[in-house]
């Protein structure tokens, strides 16, 4: 069951500021909306990267201080790109279960794809929903024009 995952994007040319202004959000699919964070979103952020951590290592370590710092820097990437990791909903209940979205690599130009949901909305198709729906942002948005899978990389917890 997926609980991560990652994948590197390139673009030919830069959108300017006032183009990515124009970007329809929210993102909608059948069953999620994908909405820019707030930080009326840290619990539940929280408890995200909690579920995922404790997958990957054992336990989790992010503290509230950390994912609020979190928050401020994909607030922050929203309001100067225009996209970011963002805040991923059920449409039908708004129940927050999710973030997925694009944000620049800290070493260099590329784009990438993440991707975290909480752990009781592992399998039923959610990540791949909303990656899919990124990707699609990311080509007809943004003006990517290609992706590095060589790069990606999932991280999937198997258990009973």
């Amino acid at each position: 069951m997926p609980t991560s995952g990652r994948a590197t994007f390139g673009r030919a040319s830069a959108n300017s500021g006032s183009d990515l202004a124009r970007v329809p959000l929210p993102l909608v699919t059948e069953r999620l909306r994908l909405r820019p964070a707030t930080l009326e979103d840290l619990d539940a952020w929280l408890a995200i990267s909690r579920d995922a951590e404790e997958a990957w290592f054992g336990a989790p370590s992010s503290t509230p201080d950390h994912t609020r710092a979190n928050l401020q820097r994909q607030v922050a990437h929203q309001n100067l790109h225009g996209f970011s990791l963002w805040t991923v909903e059920l449409r039908r209940s708004g129940e927050v279960v999710g973030a997925t979205g694009l944000t620049h690599l800290e070493d260099g130009p590329e784009i990438e794809l993440g991707y975290r949901f909480r752990k009781e909305h592992w399998g039923v198709g959610y990540a791949t929903e909303a990656a899919r729906a990124s990707i699609a942002f990311g080509f007809e948005e943004l003006g990517l024009d290609r992706t590095s899978p060589s790069r990606a990389r999932t991280t999937r917890h198997r258990g009973g």
